[in-house]
């Protein structure tokens, strides 16, 4: 009997399933966060989704970490199964929200994984968690630690946001998806995104008033990034010097994908993720050792 065709976003074949626990941990202000919990080690890797993403989004990466990682996937606040009635949204509320996760998990060395929107949430999460968040590592995330939208161009997005939130983000994941990523992929991305709840758009608008070098100064962990090489409409590229003036920064990028390189080539994605954190961990160790080959934005192979 021949096997069922893999569904867009299904899990690699490399990938081995793994037992998780599914938790519901209060938050602060006792909203119900949701998220999984597997695998074993004395390093967790709590991984962040972007604004309007879930928890899902890191379907490839639960089972391939698990055999190394304690590794929390969590619905940020607002978002899938978590809970929605919030009085106030922020970015700096969900990082409170990551660090009443790792308190309740009793996580005690970590190392936040941010997409996206959860980049940012990580930097805020690592000032208020020193000592047990030791490194972040963003996601086509933390490009370029100075660069602010203009004005018009924020309220502009917030205003199609706010008259027609599914249209307008069917349009804005459209562009955000590399020109050869996968038709059903693309679809799936504009489904889950498109049902999140329009609320969410108070977290964006709180995000493009955040300061971001202040973030990156305060964060006091080294930040990679694994970001794309471009090839999507919204593409922003990776300043690496700039973000290096604010911190331990070093990025690497993808050939080939858009915003979404952990779902878009999710084989190529772990190895670099891979390469990171045994360049953070080897670093930690040996602090004073010099670093050979630093992680610049490169699209080659680390050297660590």
């Amino acid at each position: 009997m021949p096997s069922a065709p893999k569904q867009a976003g299904s899990q690699p074949e490399h990938g081995a399933e793994r037992p998780f626990a599914k938790k519901t941990i209060r938050a602060g202000d006792g909203l119900g966060l949701v998220g999984e919990v597997s695998g074993h080690g004395d390093t967790a890797l709590v991984f962040l989704h972007g604004w309007c993403g879930d928890r899902e989004y890191w379907k490839h990466q639960v089972g391939p970490f698990a055999a190394d990682y304690r590794v929390v996937t969590l619905d940020q606040a607002g978002h899938g199964e978590s809970g929605k009635d919030r009085k106030v949204w922020s970015a700096a509320g969900l990082a409170g929200d990551v660090e009443a996760v790792a308190k309740s998990l009793g996580l005690k060395r970590v190392i936040l994984v941010g997409h996206s929107m959860g980049g940012p949430v990580a930097l805020l999460a690592a000032k208020r968690m020193p000592g047990t968040v030791v490194a972040v590592v963003g996601v086509d995330s933390l490009h370029n630690a100075e660069s602010q939208l203009p004005e018009e161009v924020r309220t502009k997005f917030l205003a199609d946001f706010d008259k027609d939130f599914k249209g307008t983000m069917r349009v804005v994941v459209g562009g955000m998806v590399h020109e050869k990523t996968d038709a059903e992929l693309k679809e799936w991305l504009v489904t889950r995104a498109e049902a999140q709840d329009p609320k969410m758009v108070a977290i964006m608008r709180d995000l493009f008033g955040l300061d971001t070098v202040r973030a990156f100064k305060e964060a006091k962990v080294p930040v990679r990034c694994i970001n794309s090489a471009g090839g999507y409409q919204f593409f922003t590229p990776t300043a690496v010097e700039t973000n290096k003036k604010y911190a331990d920064f070093g990025a690497v990028t993808i050939e080939g994908v858009g915003h979404y390189p952990m779902l878009e080539k999710p084989d190529e994605f772990n190895r670099r993720l891979r390469d990171v954190l045994k360049e953070v961990c080897d670093q930690e160790v040996s602090p004073s050792r010099p670093v050979r080959g630093t992680i610049g934005s490169t699209s080659g192979p680390l050297e660590v």
